[in-house]
């Protein structure tokens, strides 16, 4: 058990924008109003899933949709105690804590938001470990949690209940809801059993966010691949930006031309996150690993949003959660699961 303070929202932000991989969305609105929420409701208690207690329940909640929409038009504020209190009626289940189903991007910090506002305390872990697109690419639907009943509110007061579907059908049917209730809404997924997020959620993944932030806030990049087993590929100039469908979602690739030597090129492949990394054909590193963009100069996380031509970056790679490198895992989340044809394996070095 720890405490998060309004003071330490800004190095959060930082920290979960990097492990958003590209994707996750920008953290700018969501970091004033996760600092707004501490400022008013005081230190967030944060737990791990253990201290939950086997009988009691979380719900992972988070934002489905655009982030640019929520920047233009934020949370009125009672969306989140909305859904929360139409999930507890519809369950019969009261909430003893929340989570974010990503804690990493925007859901890092909408999820301390959330807890705050409750009055609840935010459990520290999640059900991605980086950022991905879909809400059934969650260690809870890996694992055959249920995610329905599923709550979405939006900010004009709309209330859409979701039950009896699976992951995928659930990711589907609230993204359609979400088009109709304007381009984004908070999504409260089915409350899940203490012991179950202890077994299955994955862990400490607020407290790594806001870890990586202290390091990035002096800086050091190369701290983070030291504490949290990355590594560094390729710094180069972006040369090209192509962006088009891919999939379900926005996507594109980037060209860079190393910054030391001229023959050197690096193609990124994103889809909303980075997904893919080639080097003269050879695959470089892919999902469910986590693909980071930093500025080369400043330190900061550039989301797939904000590649364009002539920025000068570094390339690196973090591991993913051990759930991902599974058969299931890669099966749900892997290469494959985008459209890439291409076989994942565990990086030299790495367990």
């Amino acid at each position: 058990m720890w405490q998060l303070r309004a003071e330490d929202v800004r190095t959060l932000a930082l920290g979960a924008a990097l492990l958003g991989g590209g994707g996750g969305g920008s953290t700018r609105a969501a970091a004033l109003v996760a600092e707004r929420a501490l400022r008013l409701a005081g230190p967030l208690t944060v737990i791990d899933a253990a201290e939950l207690g086997a009988d009691a329940y979380a719900a992972p909640l988070g934002l489905v949709g655009s982030v640019t929409v929520f920047e233009e038009k934020p949370l009125s504020g009672a969306e989140v105690g909305r859904a929360v209190a139409a999930l507890e009626r519809y369950s019969g289940v009261r909430l003893h804590a929340v989570l974010g189903f990503e804690a990493a991007g925007v859901n890092a910090l909408l999820a301390v938001a959330a807890a705050a506002t409750l009055g609840l305390p935010l459990v520290d872990a999640d059900g991605m470990g980086r950022a991905l697109p879909q809400l059934d690419q969650t260690v809870f639907t890996l694992n055959g949690l249920a995610v329905s009943p599923m709550v979405a509110a939006d900010d004009k007061g709309a209330l859409a209940v979701l039950d009896g579907v699976d992951g995928l059908l659930a990711e589907q049917l609230a993204r359609s809801a979400v088009v109709t209730m304007g381009g984004w809404a908070v999504v409260v997924m089915a409350p899940q059993r203490g012991d179950d997020l202890a077994r299955y959620a994955i862990p400490r993944t607020i407290h790594r966010a806001l870890r990586v932030g202290e390091v990035l806030s002096q800086q050091d990049y190369g701290a983070v691949l030291s504490s949290h087993g990355g590594r560094a590929l390729f710094r180069g100039r972006v040369v090209d930006v192509e962006r088009g469908p891919r999939g379900r979602f926005g996507g594109g690739s980037a060209i860079l031309q190393h910054l030391d030597d001229a023959d050197r090129m690096l193609r990124v492949e994103f889809q909303n996150e980075n997904l893919l990394v080639l080097e003269n054909g050879e695959v470089r590193a892919c999902v469910p690993d986590i693909i980071c963009l930093l500025e080369a100069d400043r330190c900061l996380p550039v989301t797939s949003e904000d590649v364009r031509y002539g920025l000068e970056v570094d390339v690196l790679v973090l591991p993913c959660a051990a759930a991902w490198r599974t058969p299931a895992g890669l099966g749900l989340v892997g290469p494959r699961a985008f459209g890439y044809d291409v076989p994942y394996s565990i990086p030299r070095g790495e367990p």
